[in-house]
């Protein structure tokens, strides 16, 4: 498939303004149409493996074998759900954070402010130094 970019920027190798796709298979039956969409959803569960291998340390097991690593595995995915429901409420309320916001941005945006514990009244208060609304999510 070829298509025409958008901007003017030229590639190095070809010397056009296109775009080209291929999909390489076997299969002499499928129509053109059939073909890309058996594999479009393979690019959605490639990028799942993507942020499982860099977010959640699926790229760095434990373990040799794939049975020793699998409840780990297992773990991180229930961790991801989860990740992917809190993500869902601190996006509506914070700025700079979206629902498809990966975890290093999240730790940014979110996670790293800077802070101090103070003792007040007779007992522990920590102190922010941010403008972010965290008491939305009270």
């Amino acid at each position: 498939m070829r298509e025409k970019k958008g901007d003017s920027q030229m590639d190095l190798f070809t010397q056009d303004n296109y775009s080209y796709r291929t999909i390489l298979t076997n299969d002499h039956q499928s129509t053109e149409k059939e073909a890309i969409e058996y594999y479009n959803p393979r690019g959605a569960s490639e990028k799942i493996f993507d942020e499982m291998n860099n977010d959640f340390s699926w790229k760095h097991l434990p373990f040799s074998f794939l049975n020793e690593n699998n409840s780990i595995m297992i773990i991180t995915a229930m961790i991801k759900n989860f990740y992917n429901y809190f993500i869902s409420l601190v996006a509506d309320k914070f700025e700079g954070i979206t629902k498809t916001t990966r975890l290093k941005r999240f730790i940014f945006r979110f996670i790293t402010v800077a802070g101090k514990w103070g003792y007040q009244g007779r007992q522990w208060v920590l102190k922010l130094f941010t403008d972010k609304p965290y008491y939305q999510l009270i």
